[in-house]
């Protein structure tokens, strides 16, 4: 910068007359480097030199006007250095240092043509600084981002390893069914439940000993459960006949991520449930852990199920559908009857792969509703399947307010679209019966069709295969059989006491 002033002076030499202001400048801007290597940037390093600059420029105005690109240097270090407030400061400051350098030398205040020119000067400067923020602020942005990553890739190795260690995984389920059984051993337990909070702040039963009946269902408004919830200490209360509830906060740090809550015919004392529920600190850890798991797990699954949706779309879909344009020209340029009837073929298989393809994207990005729930979802689902198939849709949905846990919800939810694909791929049919129940933690659905039957259906049973390997990781039922309609019936209960309503 210092170069450029020298080459401005010396092509404006035959309208200056002093040059003494060029070389204070040399010595400001051979300061600045010694500071440079003797320590790091900082804004008072960028404020001093901002400082000694615009007074030398101000002490040799106006032969000195065109030294001014060189504050360009110290604003930009300013920004760089601190921030928006780094430019905001070595502004004023060389707004500052000019006037005083100017009074120094002429003990008067510029007229107002020098003082337009030197306040375009200056919002050049506030510019120049503001570019130096903005750059070292997405600087900072992108180290922020590296270190996040690296961070959560620790954080996934490290759960990884100590999914391996443990005999039951980081599976919720099953630590908290641990949880139970650990309580279960301290207390002489009628009926438990593990509950955890979800979207809503509902609480739902992530395992339960004892009975499945929905006693449970609402127990974010149960005086006892709250009460152990907010004060992190256990709680209990008659439960009438069947003697006290008794409700064990399970907490990580000073916080509350769960509650067990129990039954037992007689009153525990305080001391035993005190000492009850700090064992069951370490597997809330756990817990939380399994949870956080599930679902960071679960949106990295939603995220793929979006990108391999794009992919197909924006790449094999679109190929395959060129390809249809130039058989369409050939059909219209070809005279022989045998090339006329291949490509009519080829056509055909060409549009029928293609509405595959679209059907696929179709379900890849058909997730589950959080504010509707599993029945309207899938209702949803059906009512689109049904419109493309031309299929009438029969639909019975009785749903609790309750939720199912997320990853029950979303299990189910892809059994019954694989369910409802399947009829429209291969059944034949002219009817769709699509029934959902759901009381947590038991549900049930049923699709059924008036189709074919499974006899005359394709050997190909991978996508049954998919939903029998999805019901059992829930703990469900799959049911395939001919339907009383005269196709097929395929049935997924969850919940061992369920009864189709």
């Amino acid at each position: 910068m210092l170069a450029l002033v020298v080459a401005l002076t010396g092509s404006a030499s035959n309208i200056v007359d002093d040059w003494w202001w060029l070389g204070a400048l040399a010595l400001v801007a051979l300061a600045a480097a010694v500071a440079e290597r003797m320590q790091p940037p900082s804004r008072l390093r960028a404020a001093a030199e901002m400082a000694l600059a615009s007074i030398v420029v101000g002490l040799g105005f106006p032969d000195a006007y065109l030294a001014l690109p060189y504050l360009l240097l110290p604003a930009f270090a300013g920004g760089l250095a601190g921030g928006a407030v780094g430019a905001i400061i070595t502004t004023i400051i060389a707004a500052l240092g000019l006037a005083a350098g100017d009074i120094l030398a002429r003990n008067a205040l510029l007229d107002l043509g020098s003082m337009g020119s030197l306040a375009a000067w200056l919002v050049i400067v506030f510019v120049t600084g503001a570019i130096g923020a903005w750059l070292i602020r997405q600087e900072n942005a992108q180290a922020a981002d590296s270190e996040r990553y690296a961070a959560a890739y620790r954080l996934l190795s490290e759960l990884r390893v100590v999914s391996r260690r443990l005999s039951g995984g980081l599976d919720p389920v099953t630590l908290a069914e641990g949880i139970l059984d650990r309580v279960g051993a301290g207390l002489d337990v009628r009926r438990s439940a593990l509950l955890v909070r979800r979207e809503g702040g509902v609480l739902f039963p992530l395992a339960e000993r004892g009975g499945d009946d929905g006693w449970v269902a609402g127990a974010e408004r149960d005086p006892v459960v709250l009460d152990a919830w907010t004060n992190e200490v256990p709680a209990w209360a008659p439960a009438g006949r069947r003697g006290h509830r008794v409700v064990l906060p399970l907490r990580v740090g000073s916080r509350t991520i769960g509650a067990v809550v129990a039954d037992v015919p007689d009153q525990a004392l305080p001391d035993d449930l005190n000492e009850l529920a700090r064992s069951t600190d370490e597997g809330a850890v756990r817990l939380e852990t399994a949870l956080l798991f599930d679902e960071v797990r679960e949106l990295a699954t939603r995220e793929e199920r979006q990108r391999l949706a794009r992919e197909i779309h924006d790449g094999i879909a679109q190929e395959l559908a060129s390809l249809g344009y130039l058989v369409d020209d050939l059909l219209a340029r070809t005279t022989n009857a045998d090339t006329a009837s291949l490509a009519t073929t080829l056509r055909r298989e060409l549009t029928r792969i293609v509405t595959e393809l679209r059907h696929s994207v179709f379900d890849l990005r058909s997730d589950l509703d959080r504010e509707a729930g599993l029945g309207d979802t899938l209702a949803g689902y059906a009512r689109q399947i049904g419109t493309q198939a031309k299929l009438k849709v029969h639909l019975s949905n009785q749903e609790a307010q309750e939720r199912l846990r997320p990853e029950v919800e979303a299990e189910l939810l892809r059994i019954g679209q694989e369910a409802i694909t399947n009829v429209r791929k291969h059944a034949k049919a002219r009817n769709l019966w699509v029934t959902v129940n759901v009381n947590p933690p038991s549900a049930h659905i049923r699709v059924a069709d008036d189709g074919i039957g499974l006899r005359q259906r394709p050997s190909n049973h991978y996508g049954l295969d998919i939903m029998a390997e999805r019901a059992k990781r829930i703990g469900a039922t799959l049911m395939i059989e001919d339907a009383p309609e005269g196709g097929t019936a395929v049935g997924v209960s969850l919940g061992p006491d369920y009864e189709e309503g």
